[in-house]
């Protein structure tokens, strides 16, 4: 799921949600730009985490979040390796 997409499907979790979850839902989907993605991602699958231990809304909808979310934070850390990797070839063959 691409990062609007999941930004609109949080939206839609958090309309489906009592009053008070649906306002924390909706701060933690705003501060992106606070935290930086991973951390981000990391606050709404614990979120989402917690709305499925407390039988909160649909199930459903929070379990998808919850997998995205962690999808999402798993794509970030992947790609850092990826980085990482190429970098430390490109240092081995400068320096060979």
């Amino acid at each position: 799921m691409k990062l609007t997409e999941f930004h609109n499907f949080i939206t839609e979790v958090a309309d489906g949600l009592p009053e008070n979850e649906s306002k924390e839902l909706i701060e933690i989907r705003d501060s992106f730009e606070e935290l930086g993605s991973d951390k981000w991602s990391e606050s709404i699958a614990k979120y989402a985490d917690q709305l499925l231990l407390g039988n909160i809304g649909d199930s459903q909808k929070n379990s998808m979040l919850l997998t995205e979310a962690e999808n999402l934070r798993s794509i970030e850390i992947k790609l850092r390796y990826v980085v990482l990797a190429i970098f430390a070839i490109i240092l081995f063959v400068y320096y060979v």
